[in-house]
C-alpha cells in the first residue's frame, strides 16, 4: 500500500486561494507559498475547503466506468476485442479497482480528520450545520465511500484509520469483510449526524445526510447478497470474502432498514412518477439524465463546460456526428428490454424479429440509439445524405442498372462511414443515455453534465430487493412497480424465483450505464449469464426482387466478441506490487 507522508498539504493551491479570497489584504502582505506552515493550512477555512475539494476530485467517474467490463457495452478498435475480460486479469495486470488510488484518497481523509479540529470554532450555521461539522462529515463520508469501492472489488481490505509517517511500519493485514462492512456502516452513521439535510447556494452538489444514509443502504444490500454469504471452497481465509457466521435474515433486515431510512427522510422522490403516455415516459427518462437538478439526486457532481470541466461527449457520440461512439449496447442488453406490454422480447417471435426496435420499454428509446432512431440534425455538408437526423449504422443494397450489379451505400454512423470510417463500435447501436442532443461535436466536445453517483431509484430498488430476500413479496412488488409506473410499464405480478428474475432485469434496465451491473452480476453470482460470446447486429436494407431497396432493414445478430466466465473473477486480484510491499496481505483465490 502506498501511504505517503503528507503533513504540508496543497501549499501551492492554498496560496492561490489566498490570492483569490483575501480581498482585504494587499498582495504584498501575502506569505510566499514556501512559508506556509501546517498551522496556516489547518487554521484557514479557505485552505481547508480546498483540501476537501481535492478529496472530492479523487472520486472516479466516466460514461463507461465498468460498462465495458460486463454485458452492458462493447467497443472495438482495429480488430482488437476491448472486452476487458476478467480472464485476462492477474496480479501482474491488476489496474481494476485502483487499490493504490483509493488508499491515497483514504490517506487524505485520515489526514483531514486528524487535523480538522485545529480549525477555530465558528458557531455560524450554514444549511443548519457549522462549517467544521460539515467538513468532518464530508471527510468521514468519503473515507467510507472509498472503502466501499475497495470492498466491492476485493472483499475485505486493511482498515487504515490514521496517516502513516515515514518511520511507521506500513504493512497491515486485511480485515474481514464483516469488519469492513461494520466500519463503513458506522462511518455512514457518523457522517449523517454531521452533514446537512440539504445544501444550498454554492454548497449544492456537496454530500448530505441523505448521501451518507444512501451509501449505507448500498453497502448493507451488497453485504446481504449471495456473493458474501457463500463459502469459496479451498480458500483458507473465507472471512475476507464474506460472512462465516451470523444470521443472513438479519442482514436483509438491516439492508431494508437502511433503504427505508433514506425513504423516510421525505426529501427525495421519483422523477416524473406518473407519465400520461409512453411518449412522455421516454422524454422523462431522457430528461432526467440531462437535467442539472432533480428530485432523485442524492449524491451527485456537477461538470461544467464553461470552466473547461464538462463531460467529454466525443467519447460517446456516434461517429457520423463527430464522435467515436465508444459505448455500444450489445444485443444481449437490447434484448433484455421488455416489450411495452411487459412481455419478454424474443427473436424467435417472427413479428418481433422483423422489427426488433418496435414497441419496447420506453426506457429503451431514451437509453440507446439504434438504426433509424431520431437523434439530431446533421451538419450542413451531410444533410443530403441524412436530411432527417437519424442514426445510420446500416448498409443499403441498391441496383446499378448500368452495370447490372448490386452496389452498397453505407450509413453515416457505420464502420464504413464516409465521415469517420472504423469507429470504435461494432454493436450496431450507440449509447443515448446522458447525452444532450443539443451538444454539437463540431463546436465543442464538452458540455455540462450532472453525474448521479446515487439517485433515489436505486434506493427504491434496494428496498425491493431486501424485501425479496426477506420473503416479503407483496411489499417488493409495490416498490418495483413504483419504478415501472414512471416508465409507463405494466405492474409485475410474479412470485418466487420469477419475481427475483424480474427484479434483477428491472434493476438492469433502470440503472443501465450507471456503474451497477458490474457489481450486481458478481454479488448475485450470475457470472456465466453475463460473460459469454457477445453479439452486435448487422443491419441491411436488402434488395427486393424488383430491384427496389427494402424500407425495413433486416437486423441480424452477429458475434462480435468471445468471452467466458471463471469464478475467480467474482473478486479482483490485488496487484503483485502491493503484495510485495505488504507481506501481511492475502491474495484473493485463483490469482496466486
Amino acid at each position: 500500500m502506498n501511504y505517503r507522508n503528507s503533513n504540508l498539504i496543497y501549499i501551492v493551491i492554498g496560496f492561490m486561494s489566498l490570492l483569490l479570497t483575501s480581498c482585504g489584504k494587499s498582495f504584498l502582505d501575502t506569505k510566499p507559498s514556501t512559508q506556509f506552515t501546517e498551522v496556516d493550512v489547518w487554521s484557514d477555512p479557505n485552505l481547508i475547503q480546498l483540501n476537501m475539494n481535492s478529496i472530492y476530485n479523487q472520486n472516479p467517474w466516466s460514461f463507461f466506468m465498468t460498462s465495458l467490463a460486463v454485458d452492458e457495452a462493447r467497443c472495438y478498435d482495429g480488430g482488437n476485442d476491448y472486452n476487458m475480460s476478467n480472464m485476462l486479469m492477474s496480479p501482474d495486470n491488476a489496474g481494476w479497482g485502483d487499490w493504490n488510488g483509493r488508499y491515497s484518497a483514504i490517506r487524505d481523509c485520515n489526514i483531514f480528520l486528524e487535523n480538522i479540529d485545529k480549525l477555530p470554532d465558528d458557531p455560524a450555521l450554514i444549511d443548519g450545520v457549522t462549517l467544521k461539522d460539515r467538513l468532518k462529515g464530508e471527510a468521514t463520508f468519503f473515507r467510507a465511500w472509498y472503502y466501499q469501492l475497495l470492498i466491492s472489488y476485493f472483499g475485505g481490505v486493511p482498515l487504515v484509520t490514521k496517516s502513516y509517517k515515514l518511520t511507521d511500519d506500513f504493512s497491515a493485514a486485511r480485515n474481514s469483510y464483516a469488519e469492513c462492512v461494520q466500519f463503513i456502516s458506522g462511518e455512514c452513521d457518523k457522517a449523517a449526524a454531521l452533514l446537512p439535510l440539504v445544501n444550498t447556494g454554492a454548497n449544492k452538489g456537496r454530500v448530505t445526510k441523505g448521501a451518507a444514509l444512501a451509501l449505507k443502504s448500498r453497502v448493507l444490500l451488497y453485504a446481504a447478497s449471495d456473493l458474501h454469504n457463500t463459502t469459496f471452497s479451498g480458500f483458507s481465509n473465507p472471512e475476507l470474502l464474506g460472512y462465516v457466521d451470523g444470521d443472513r435474515k438479519q442482514r436483509w433486515q438491516a439492508a431494508k432498514a437502511a433503504a427505508k431510512a433514506v425513504i423516510d427522510l421525505g426529501i427525495y422522490g421519483l422523477y416524473q412518477p406518473g407519465p400520461a403516455s409512453t411518449e412522455e415516459a421516454v422524454q422523462n427518462y431522457e430528461n432526467l439524465f440531462i437535467s442539472k437538478n432533480s428530485i432523485e439526486d442524492i449524491f451527485i457532481r456537477y461538470y461544467n463546460a464553461s470552466v473547461n470541466q464538462g463531460a467529454d461527449y466525443w467519447q460517446v457520440f456516434p461517429n457520423g456526428y463527430g464522435g467515436i461512439e465508444t459505448n455500444g449496447a450489445p444485443s444481449e442488453l437490447v434484448d433484455a428490454y421488455e416489450m411495452s406490454d411487459g412481455t419478454k422480447f424474443s427473436r424467435t417471435n417472427p413479428a418481433q424479429n422483423l422489427e426488433p426496435y418496435k414497441n419496447r420499454d420506453p426506457r429503451f428509446y431514451a437509453s440507446i440509439l439504434y438504426e433509424g432512431a431520431a437523434f439530431r440534425s446533421r451538419p450542413s455538408n451531410l444533410l443530403t445524405a441524412d436530411p432527417v437526423g437519424v442514426l445510420q449504422v446500416g448498409t443499403w443494397e441498391k441496383w446499378d442498372a448500368t452495370t447490372n450489379k448490386i452496389v452498397y451505400t453505407y450509413g453515416l454512423d457505420s464502420r464504413n462511414s464516409v465521415v469517420y470510417g472504423g469507429g470504435y463500435n461494432n454493436t450496431g447501436t450507440c449509447m443515448l443515455k446522458f447525452i444532450n442532443r443539443k451538444t454539437d461535436m463540431y463546436v465543442n466536445h464538452q458540455d455540462d453534465l450532472t453525474w448521479r453517483f446515487i439517485r433515489y431509484s436505486e434506493i427504491i430498488l434496494n428496498y425491493a430487493e431486501a424485501c425479496i430476500g426477506l420473503g416479503e413479496e407483496a411489499e417488493a412488488r409495490t416498490y418495483i412497480n413504483m419504478i415501472r409506473k414512471k416508465a409507463a410499464m405494466p405492474d409485475v405480478m410474479d412470485a418466487g424465483a420469477a419475481l427475483s428474475a424480474r427484479y434483477r432485469n428491472e434493476r438492469r434496465i433502470e440503472l443501465v450505464y450507471e456503474n451497477h451491473r458490474f457489481f450486481d452480476v458478481r454479488r448475485w453470482m450470475i457470472g456465466p449469464e453475463a460473460y459469454h460470446p457477445m453479439h452486435g447486429v448487422n443491419v441491411v436494407y436488402k434488395l427486393n426482387p424488383d430491384h427496389t431497396t427494402a424500407t425495413i432493414p433486416t437486423v441480424t445478430p452477429v458475434q462480435i466478441t468471445s468471452g467466458k466466465w471463471d469464478n475467480k473473477a467474482y473478486f479482483l486480484p490485488i496487484a503483485r506490487s502491493e503484495m510485495n510491499k505488504n507481506d501481511k496481505l492475502v491474495q484473493n483465490p485463483g490469482y496466486n
